[in-house]
């Protein structure tokens, strides 16, 4: 047997649900090879576990010890490491929570999940320019109408149940939940300049312009498709103040104006 086909059958060992011994394992003076192949078994789902418990503190502040840990068995039990970097093992807990059958009804835990994943997310993310709002000075009156906008690779909105960034801020500082109502919330992510990971609620109208601009659409476009929907009369200033906003989080990298 080769050495890769010796690590190959551990490696499926500590994989399986049963902690069983490959036969090339051998006993020692001390204890059983059943032993000793667990101690590799357990260590490695303990290690699973860790990844998760750090990646996800407020929702296991949340559910508590005991039903957190339920969750994180069945979610190493449902799906074994497959890449290298552990930062990644925990991005599929939130899709997984829809389908356990203690949680799949619990839309505040399954949003929680999701929001903490989000932070996570804007954190890790690639970098990218972050342009001033100086830039629009550039711009001239007539060419507002077909000016464009690329956001941070940072940046990234969720519709969530409503009170869930309530309840995430409960959950972290340990205070009592509260119930979350029937409804959406739309927050933003994003990375900030000195690397901390931030939200906020945006307003609906500002999620669909962060919609349409993310789509490349330009300024006269968002600003059409607000005043359709009826968010007020000075559409184009109520856009600017979007703008601003963005700008000012430091989530617009590049600015397009088209001939």
């Amino acid at each position: 047997m080769t050495l890769a086909e010796l690590q190959e059958r551990f490696q499926a060992g500590i994989l399986s649900e049963e902690a069983i011994a490959p036969r090339f394992v051998a006993n020692s003076k001390k204890t059983n090879a059943e032993t000793l192949f667990a101690v590799y078994h357990n260590a490695y789902r303990l290690r699973l576990a860790e990844f998760l418990s750090n990646d996800y503190p407020v929702l296991r502040n949340y559910l508590e010890d005991e039903d957190f840990g339920s969750l994180v068995e069945a979610y190493i039990s449902a799906a074994p490491s497959r890449v290298r970097n552990a930062r990644w093992y925990g991005a599929r807990l939130p899709e997984f929570m829809r389908t356990y059958a203690r949680l799949e009804n619990d839309v505040q835990a399954i949003d929680l999940a999701r929001f903490e994943r989000a932070l996570a997310d804007a954190f890790d993310a690639a970098d990218g320019p972050r342009l001033s709002i100086d830039v629009l000075a550039a711009v001239s009156p007539e060419g507002w109408s077909s000016i464009s906008f690329k956001f941070h690779p940072s940046s990234k909105f969720l519709d969530l149940a409503v009170g869930t960034a309530a309840l995430y801020e409960a959950a972290r500082d340990g205070r009592e939940s509260i119930l979350i109502e029937e409804g959406e919330e739309h927050i933003l992510f994003w990375r900030s300049g000195d690397h901390q990971s931030c939200y906020r609620l945006v307003s609906p109208d500002e999620r669909l312009a962060l919609i349409e601009a993310s789509a490349g659409k330009s300024f006269a476009e968002i600003c059409s498709l607000l005043q359709f929907q009826g968010s007020g009369e000075n559409v184009a200033a109520r856009a600017g103040e979007f703008l601003t906003q963005w700008f000012a989080a430091g989530i617009i990298s590049c600015l397009a104006l088209d001939d």
